[in-house]
């Protein structure tokens, strides 16, 4: 029956008891507001106010409608309170989908840090292979992809946010503990663990290492760089990871070294192509290009390997 905008008219009538002090308030005119009120008692067929001198006293008619719209008003203040959040990026909800590496490396700091400025916004994390990462993010299960080494889509951008590497690893004590970086010659003789064919990883490591006679050598195959690193930890072969897992994320007994010819793998966000970027993701990816492990991971590669 009543505009919002009527509503609020009245209501600052009610407040102030004066045409002016409303028009004030509303950074109106006086005739404006007093224009709108002669509509409202028009529509609904009976006076709201009673003039007393220079005063505009509600009838309890007024009153009653005033006290019913206080509902009305307290959710659109808590609505226009949350589209302000939303353009200050302080509210919202955001899906992300990673590759385990990404999920143990790099994620959960860029979380911590964009959630404790951020405590209205809703995170919904998952850990996918790459093809599932695709295919959440072309599917619309997820807002932004995170993986290594993803294969391109159509539908699908993906962009570079830093150039890692692939480096062996292996328990402390390892005879390639005395090298700088490890060939294909240096790892012949030694048990492997290497990925499954077609895997992201496994397409990460060139023959130019990983030659078919150094294949025979491999004592087990998996698919995920922590159980790489997990079997490598109990000395059970000298296995292959991003340079993420293996130094930037600290969570594994294991000395690390770049392999030689250099194996780069790249760190990429995935999102769908020619589609604007919500507020709330625009700005959780640009803080997360300026991630201080993104700045490690570009530093480790000038570094011999953690342990050396």
């Amino acid at each position: 029956m009543f505009t919002l905008r009527q509503l609020e008219t009245f209501r600052e009538v009610v407040r102030t008891r004066t045409t002016l002090g409303a028009a004030k308030a509303l950074n109106v005119s006086q005739p404006a507001v007093s224009n709108m009120i002669r509509q409202m008692e028009a529509r609904i067929g009976f006076p709201l106010f009673e003039r007393l001198g220079n005063r505009l006293v509600p009838t309890p008619d007024a009153e009653e409608i005033y006290r019913d719209s206080e509902s009305i008003f307290s959710l659109y203040q808590a609505f226009s309170h949350r589209i302000e959040a939303r353009k200050r990026s302080e509210a919202g909800h955001l899906r992300i989908v990673v590759t385990p590496p990404l999920a143990n490396a790099l994620v959960p700091n860029a979380l911590r840090d964009f959630l404790a400025r951020r405590p209205a916004v809703r995170i919904h994390l998952d850990t996918r292979r790459i093809t599932g990462v695709l295919e959440s993010v072309q599917t619309r299960m997820a807002d932004i992809g995170l993986g290594l080494n993803p294969p391109s889509r159509e539908g699908l951008r993906l962009e570079v946010l830093a150039m890692a590497q692939m480096v062996c690893v292996f328990a402390p004590g390892h005879p390639l503990e005395a090298k700088r970086v490890v060939s294909a010659r240096d790892l012949a003789g030694h048990p492997l663990v290497v990925y499954e064919p077609g895997t992201s990883l496994d397409r990460a490591i060139s023959g130019d290492i990983l030659t078919p006679e150094l294949h025979q050598q491999a004592v087990a195959e998996v698919r995920y760089s922590s159980l790489a690193c997990l079997m490598a930890e109990a000395g059970l072969g000298v296995g292959f990871v991003d340079s993420l897992t293996a130094d930037v994320g600290h969570r594994y007994r294991l000395v690390s070294r770049p392999l030689s010819p250099a194996q780069p793998v790249p760190v990429c966000v995935i999102t769908r192509e020619g589609e604007p970027a919500k507020r709330i993701q625009a700005t959780f990816l640009a803080e997360l290009r300026a991630s201080p492990v993104l700045g490690a991971i570009a530093r480790a590669q000038t570094e011999p390997g953690r342990g050396g």
